[in-house]
């Protein structure tokens, strides 16, 4: 059986501001709205529909969106980042603020959403199939 990811739902406080800001990071179309949600659809069809009516703010909890992008997207990406003074960080746990991950011959940053409920990263290279010590971020 073939398994293929469609859509998933990403619980927001701003369905738009969110869509709209990693839009504008990734280069990409306009987000679109269907009824309750504000979708923006990758390269390979899946789309991250942003909601912010089925649960409460105060009880979001943090999702994770993962962009697997070239390094020429990861360029532009990053400037884009650093032009519109996104704090970014090299670790999903948020502590090496302002550093580039360098893990698995590539590079990765992570930032959060206007609202602060779901970590955004952008990422070169796919993580390896058994995990090795990552280097110190730079």
């Amino acid at each position: 059986m073939a398994l293929e990811l469609n859509h998933i739902i990403v619980h927001v406080k701003d369905r738009h501001e969110s869509a709209e800001f990693l839009a504008g990071l990734l280069g990409a179309d306009a987000p679109v709205d269907w009824a309750h949600f504000t979708q923006l659809t990758s390269s390979n069809g899946v789309g991250v529909d942003f909601a912010d009516h089925m649960v409460a703010p105060e009880d979001i909890n943090l999702s994770h969106l993962a962009y697997l992008v070239t390094e020429e997207e990861f360029d532009a990406i990053f400037g884009r980042v650093e032009k519109r003074g996104v704090r970014f960080w090299a670790d999903p746990a948020m502590k090496a603020e302002g550093q580039i991950n360098l893990a698995y011959g590539g590079r990765s940053i992570y930032l959060l959403d206007p609202g602060g409920t779901c970590a955004i990263e952008f990422m070169t290279r796919p993580y390896a199939e058994v995990p090795e010590s990552r280097p110190t971020p730079v």
